[in-house]
């Protein structure tokens, strides 16, 4: 923990440092000039910690440690220790590893406690300090460090980095909200663009992190656009920004600051790096984004060329390949042949393959390769312009699914459709030629699992047409409770039109309730809508729903209606080559017949009904009738030959309702006594 005492007395000291004025004008503390030897070797040590820096700016961390340990342990100039304590410290803490965090902290907090960090370095040291504590989790540490450099330092800046450090203490602690309000009133005060700078830079991270990403995007495109060199100048540091900013899908500001490296740097193998990771983040959006695989292409057959000896030469012939693998003119297969020891081509050539399949509508190597398939790296599933590979089988089974509409395979659909994502069946409410069709096949194919999965995307969709197609599913499955409240649904739509469809099946749902008063409120609704009955008379259900609705109106005394509806079950039987109620039409219409006197005809429905056909693998065969039903015809019929004096049909007629046996009916009754 901080020294309290040796920071006061650091303060107090202050008067003390003349070592500013030493270090610039080559002047003793006693006034005197040094010797040339003396000038020499600040110059020289001076020159060494210039380079230090350059090696940090550049990234080249680990060349910059070798070369600060070098020169502490040879530096004979006193006045540079503290600059070189700190420089170490930062390259430790820039290394981004635990263990070398906490060498830079025990580092760091020893030279400052043992009065090494001179006065004109202690602000700095204090807010690396900071960043030690946040990487190292001990915010309580850093806070109280924090806290220091806005309570110890006088001048504007030193609060503004105190204020600042506080903040990115908030943000270690998942406190965004409030490190949102110190930040943005440090950036609403500040007048230098500087402090403006670095304000904003610790402002984007916690925008992100609060996910106010609109909030960031605007912010970091002020910041690029009034100081893009605060990035320029430290490609370390621009570099970290380019990853935040290819993470947070905002690589238009990532390859702004990449293309300002390249045109600043001197040195060409940091243009040689930055072009190389300008290539990479080209790389990452070309799924997205097209138009940059090509200029991907063109800095990797650059590098390929450049000097032998390029660092990246290797790595871009590798990427190189892969973009040829993606315009189709390299098999995946060979690729993985050709970088066999690479896990990551690997994946990539077999993430290509996956997309060949697509391509190709190769949907049982899909489905068969599945597990595989989902073993793909995240990342290149997102390099190859994907958020995951679900996505990419929620479009496969989206194609499969009109793939198998298109064929007619319900069997095929009924497997696919059990593992589609929910968002993939409610895009298909926008097609609603694909909808109808893939109803229709889960009404041909009825599946239990298929329907569940319908019902439960589909539920809450508030779309009528659908609800109608659930309920006509589930009536198929028996599932009559879903079929009334589906129907139940469709009546808060008031579509005339949906309704006049479903009146059939809503029928069919009454009619499996065997409840008489929901039978009742049924047939009440049917009367007050004739038009349905109308529009559905070519529906073969009508034929069940003119059966049971002409008992209805019996009971109700609507004698002539019923007698219509009759007629229209008789002709409608007759029509669809489906006497499902005969012969008790062929009875019911001779009954009434012979009330108007008209016994020919009584008598044609009642011959008619002796002979009922029924269709079987397109022949057409006759139908066994009951004997109750055969007696009773066969008494209507000598009935009607008495009342015409043709006695000889009336014993024929007598005679063979006499011969059928094990009837006790009332009609078999009368016949015996004939």
């Amino acid at each position: 923990m901080f020294n309290m005492k040796f920071f006061l007395l650091l303060l107090l000291a202050s008067t003390l440092y003349a070592k500013k004025d030493f270090y610039y004008n080559f002047i003793n503390p006693d006034l005197t000039q040094i010797s040339q030897e003396q000038k020499r070797k600040i110059v020289g040590a001076s020159d060494k910690i210039k380079e230090i820096r350059r090696y940090i700016r550049e990234g080249q961390l680990d060349v910059a440690l070798k070369n600060i340990v070098m020169f502490r342990d040879t530096n004979q100039i006193e006045m540079l220790n503290s600059q070189a304590v700190l420089l170490q410290s930062e390259i430790l803490y820039k290394i981004n590893s635990v263990t070398k965090a906490a060498e830079a902290n025990d580092l760091l907090e020893a030279a400052i406690n043992n009065s090494e960090i001179s006065q004109d370095d202690l602000l700095e040291a204090y807010r690396l300090l900071v960043l030690i504590k946040i990487k190292l989790n001990k915010t309580e540490e850093g806070e109280y460090y924090a806290k220091a450099i806005e309570n110890s330092f006088d001048d504007p800046l030193s609060k503004v980095y105190g204020k600042v450090a506080l903040s990115q203490i908030h943000v270690k602690r998942r406190d965004y909200r409030k490190a949102i309000k110190i930040l943005r009133q440090e950036l609403i005060n500040t007048t230098s663009l500087e402090v403006a700078t670095i304000v904003a830079d610790e402002l984007y991270d916690a925008y992100i992190l609060n996910d106010q990403k609109d909030e960031a995007y605007d912010l970091v495109q002020k910041v690029l656009n009034r100081n893009i060199d605060y990035y320029a100048n430290d490609s370390y540091k621009a570099l970290k920004k380019v990853d935040k900013l290819v993470d947070a899908d905002m690589s238009e500001f990532a390859i702004e600051i990449l293309q300002k490296l390249i045109e600043n740097s001197i040195h060409t193998d940091s243009i040689d790096n930055f072009r190389f990771k300008l290539a990479d983040v080209y790389m990452q959006i070309a799924g997205f984004q097209k138009e940059y695989l090509p200029k991907a292409k063109q800095i990797y057959e650059d590098l390929i060329q450049a000097k032998i000896n390029n660092p990246y030469r290797k790595r871009a012939k590798m990427y190189l390949d892969e973009i040829i693998m993606r315009e189709g003119k390299f098999e995946p297969s060979m690729m993985a042949s050709k970088y066999s020891g690479s896990e990551t081509m690997q994946y990539k050539a077999m993430m290509q393959e996956l997309l060949n399949a697509i391509e190709d509508e190769k949907f049982e190597q899909i489905i068969r390769m599945k597990k595989i398939y989902q073993g793909i790296f995240p990342s290149i599933v997102k390099r190859f312009g994907y958020e995951s590979i679900e996505q990419i089988y929620n479009m496969v089974n989206s194609k499969m699914i009109k793939y198998y509409l298109q064929a007619n395979q319900c069997n095929q659909l009924n497997i696919v459709i059990k593992d589609i994502a929910d968002d993939v069946l409610l895009l298909l409410i926008k097609d609603e030629k694909t909808v109808d069709k893939l109803f229709s096949c889960m009404i041909e194919v009825p599946d239990e699992r298929t329907y569940k999965v319908a019902k439960d995307v589909y539920g809450k969709a508030k779309n009528n047409r659908i609800y109608f197609y659930l309920e006509r599913v589930a009536l198929i499955l028996k599932k009559y409770d879903d079929a009334k409240a589906f129907s139940q649904k469709l009546d808060m739509f008031s579509d005339a039109d949906v309704l006049s469809d479903e009146f059939l099946y809503r029928f069919l749902i009454y009619a499996n309730e065997d409840n008489s008063q929901a039978m009742q409120n049924f047939f009440a609704y049917a009367r007050a809508n004739p038009e349905f009955i109308i529009n559905n008379k070519n529906n073969p259900l009508i034929i069940d729903f003119y059966h049971q609705y002409y008992l209805y109106l019996l009971k109700e005394k609507e004698e002539n209606e019923a007698v219509a509806i009759l007629k229209d079950l008789y002709k409608k039987q007759n029509e669809m080559k489906a006497r499902v109620y005969s012969p008790f039409v062929e009875i019911e219409l001779a009954k009434y017949a012979k009330l108007d006197d008209n016994y020919d005809e009584a008598l044609e429905y009642l011959q008619y009904g002796l002979n009922i056909k029924r269709l079987k693998d397109g022949k057409s065969l006759d139908r066994k009738i009951k004997d109750e039903d055969l007696v009773h015809i066969y008494y209507e019929i000598a009935k009607i030959y008495e009342h015409q004096g043709k006695k000889n049909r009336y014993k024929d007629a007598i005679k063979k309702c006499q011969r059928i046996k094990n009837v006790d009916s009332f009609y078999k009754k009368m016949c015996d006594k004939l």
